[in-house]
């Protein structure tokens, strides 16, 4: 199996084949039969059709699927040592992601912040999708692998530290915006360390190298304007598509992207071809305004690490050392956080 994918001058071999995971993390020779059976198996191979930023990408063509993801947190626990059932945590943490990813958090009203709805449903999930059959085929049970089961502090850790999950999202982010190379990786994943239940880095420039990534995309990717705007839309066509039995639950929870798009742009029903029209042209369907006149409010989770700095044998966090990140920091965290107001500018889709 090949995949490879051009991001930013980077072309991406993500390669199972025979005993050999190559990654931009580093390449890794596999024996364990748990692993690679579950690398194989129709639960992850789905999510190279579930997209990480769910259906922006049908209007920004920003290519990063969770399977990708997936594998690259699995990376990142294999670089750093982690045990075989933290292995496979990582590389299932996303297997429970509705079509267009985290746009299952607004089709299913979740509104917490410190879970999603995946979170929630993904022992269902697993369990659907045949997952235990695999796991103790191989003497395992699915309780030692659920990543929010509270074993697992490599793979999850509360913000604004670092965690497996997050090394990976913010290096592939920072490729796609062009805010890292792929020459950086190295340097970057050779300053963290993982010690005593502790992730930190050891050199404090590539720390804030790292953690502006973070701020970029809590801003402008995660808690940006547009990107509410187009899961709304994507919501708003999922919910119609059941409604009128276009699609099923099944298929909000099985399918991937592209076969639900699809669906979607052959729709003749009014409801969906607005929604359709306002991903593809996300930004030009709304605009800030006072509260009075709002349609909708919008606040967002805050997603910016602050890590741990380790100096002289003294760890301290990040912004504790630098007056300059911290007030980028605080900005970037009231932004997001706060309430934005937003009157939708509904589209005539007659003169389009």
């Amino acid at each position: 199996m090949i995949s490879v994918l051009f991001v930013g001058g980077l072309i991406w071999h993500d390669r199972v084949y025979g005993r050999m995971v190559a990654t931009p993390y580093g390449n890794f020779d596999v024996q364990e039969p748990v692993l690679l059976e579950l690398f194989d198996s129709p639960a992850l191979q789905r999510l190279k059709g579930v997209r990480q930023y769910g259906a922006t990408y049908y209007a920004d063509k920003k290519e990063y699927n969770r399977y990708e993801h997936s594998v690259g947190v699995w990376a990142i626990l294999r670089r750093f040592n982690a045990r075989l059932e933290e292995q496979i945590a990582g590389l299932l943490h996303d297997v429970s992601h509705t079509v267009f990813s985290h746009v299952g958090d607004v089709l299913f009203n979740h509104t917490s912040l410190k879970s999603s709805y995946q979170d929630d449903i993904h022992a269902w999930s697993l369990e659907q999708q045949k997952v235990p059959e695999i796991l103790e085929k191989h003497g395992l049970h699915l309780e030692s692998i659920l990543h929010k089961s509270g074993d697992h502090c490599m793979l999850e850790q509360d913000l604004p530290d670092l965690n497996a999950d997050r090394i990976e999202y913010n290096l592939y982010g920072g490729l796609l915006e062009n805010m890292i190379t792929k020459e950086d990786i190295k340097p970057i994943l050779q300053a963290i360390n993982y010690e005593n239940g502790r992730w930190f880095f050891t050199d404090r420039a590539r720390a804030k190298q790292f953690s502006r990534i973070s701020l970029y995309h809590s801003e402008y990717i995660w808690g940006g304007l547009s990107n509410f705007i187009t899961y709304r839309f994507a919501a708003q066509a999922l919910r119609r598509a059941v409604e009128i039995g276009l699609i099923s639950l099944e298929d909000v929870h099985f399918s991937v992207d592209d076969i639900i798009w699809e669906k979607f742009c052959k729709s003749d029903d009014g409801i969906i071809k607005q929604a359709v029209y306002g991903i593809l042209h996300h930004g030009k369907n709304y605009e800030l305004c006072s509260q009075k006149s709002s349609d909708i409010v919008i606040t967002s989770k805050f997603r910016g690490v602050n890590p741990w700095v380790l100096h002289d044998g003294v760890f301290t966090r990040l912004t504790d050392g630098d007056p300059e990140f911290a007030h980028e920091y605080n900005r970037v965290k009231n932004t997001v956080t706060n309430a934005r107001f937003v009157r939708l500018i509904p589209a005539d889709l007659e003169k389009q």
